[in-house]
């Protein structure tokens, strides 16, 4: 395999990742809006918070790492893989 088809078997990971990322955040903020109408005491929501906060810092890791590989090969310098995961 060549750099070119990592490149694009790498991409298409990511998107394919990206997608069900993004219907685990809508459905908790649908789960979020649901529970809030039905609980009294909103700390009970807390666990939910985090995880929708966690799934959405994923997305954006997701995401830079996408806006990484559609840079050119001009454009792209080497990157620190542990701090740009954590």
């Amino acid at each position: 395999m060549d750099e070119k088809e990592l490149k694009e078997s790498l991409e298409v990971f990511a998107h394919k990742i990206r997608n069900p990322i993004h219907s685990v955040v809508i459905n908790l903020d649908v789960l979020k809006v649901k529970l809030k109408k039905q609980m009294k005491d909103q700390a009970d929501l807390k666990h939910l918070e985090i995880a929708a906060s966690e799934v959405k810092r994923l997305s954006e890791i997701v995401g830079k790492y996408l806006d990484y590989l559609k840079k050119s090969d001009k454009e792209r310098a080497k990157v620190d893989l542990k701090k740009l995961l954590s």
